[in-house]
């Protein structure tokens, strides 16, 4: 049988994780992720498998491209993890599944015309994300191959504007900081546990993680044979805590999302105490959502990764205040350049200027 002509005689019922993290007693207490919208950066999500069957999923494709069947493999059961009604962490929430091709993929000629390749980035799909109003941006994409200055400005917005972006460390059982989302100030950083609480012999560490998650084995469709395989990785335990911090955010809709982060950085299972393998370790549920945020300070406890982690607070409050350069803020329409450089009134790259207007220049 081929993915296409699925029928529900072979969907995938459970993952080994749903005990884990007894997600039974999560639903039963009716915390499923309503009313809270994440945004999966990552391949092209195959919404007809039986498994995402009543799932509120919209796939987005910025850059048109024919899609592997090893990526929609990959994107798919991401997906799954995040909303499947039948084990996904958070299957009320909303997804917007933004695709995104990987290198060899076959670009369509209007992709292809995009001469600064654009659209075909993280980069741009986060920015849509902010765009289109998600919560939670969930990474699971190895993509780092953008304008570092404007990604820096887009974490800058996600910092202000409170999105939480969560993302992989990296499956090469190495430190893969530099390489990967959690180097960046403000963002979740993810590794990888197995089911005995230890980091998996496979993931990747680094300054920047900041809680684990259980990486598999995880059942999957394969796209190439049209069987169900085991993958395991980074990549999983990425919508895992995504998907967790997606319950908090539902369970506690009062709390500010730098509250939540504080939440999460005492949720973790090695009580409060960080390290570069596991972070503050695997996320409580229990303590996640049985403990309100509310009673923590707002302060983004990401803020200062160490390390030379940017972008730093005085760059937050610099995009707030509307002092970024215009020409380094890419797909942005939320952004308001009020600095006093007065050719950003005839710009098309500032269009929403207001020359001289910052709150930077009353601020005592």
């Amino acid at each position: 049988m081929s993915p296409s002509s699925a029928h529900a005689d072979d969907t995938i019922t459970t993952q080994d994780y749903f005990s884990y993290y007894k997600l039974d007693q999560v639903r039963a207490k009716g915390y499923m992720g309503q009313g809270v919208t994440i945004a999966m950066i990552d391949g092209t999500v195959d919404t007809s498998a039986p498994e995402l069957a009543g799932a509120n999923i919209t796939v987005k494709t910025p850059c048109e491209y024919e899609a592997a069947k090893s990526t929609k493999t990959h994107a798919t059961v991401v997906a799954s993890v995040l909303v499947s009604k039948n084990y996904g962490v958070a299957p009320d929430a909303t997804l917007i599944a933004y695709s995104m091709p990987s290198k060899g993929e076959k670009l369509s000629d209007k992709c292809k015309q995009d001469a600064s390749g654009f659209n075909a980035t993280s980069l741009a799909n986060i920015q849509m994300a902010m765009n289109d109003g998600a919560q939670i941006i969930s990474i699971s994409s190895s993509d780092t191959n953008h304008n570092v200055r404007a990604l820096k400005w887009a974490i800058a917005r996600a910092m202000a504007r409170g999105v939480i972006i969560v993302g992989p460390m990296g499956n090469d059982a190495k430190d893969e900081n530099d390489a990967s989302y959690g180097w960046w100030s403000g963002t979740v950083g993810v590794s990888a546990i197995d089911a005995s609480g230890q980091l998996a012999s496979y993931s990747s560490w680094g300054q920047g993680v900041v809680a684990a998650g259980i990486g598999g084995p995880v059942k999957a469709r394969d796209y190439e044979t049209g069987a169900i395989k085991d993958v395991q990785g980074t990549s999983i335990s990425t919508p895992i805590v995504a998907g967790q911090i997606a319950l908090a955010r539902s369970r506690w809709p009062e709390a500010t999302p730098n509250q939540i982060l504080q939440s999460v950085i005492r949720s973790g299972s090695n009580n409060g105490v960080w390290n570069q393998y596991t972070g503050y370790g695997a996320l409580s549920l229990d303590g996640l959502l049985g403990s309100d945020p509310s009673q923590y300070p707002d302060e983004n406890p990401l803020a200062d990764k160490g390390g030379g982690s940017t972008p730093t607070s005085a760059e937050v409050q610099q995009y707030l205040d509307g002092l970024v350069d215009y020409g380094a803020i890419q797909l942005d329409d939320s952004y308001v350049y009020r600095g006093v450089d007065e050719d950003a009134a005839d710009s098309a790259d500032a269009p929403n200027a207001h020359i001289g207007t910052s709150p930077a220049y009353h601020r005592k």
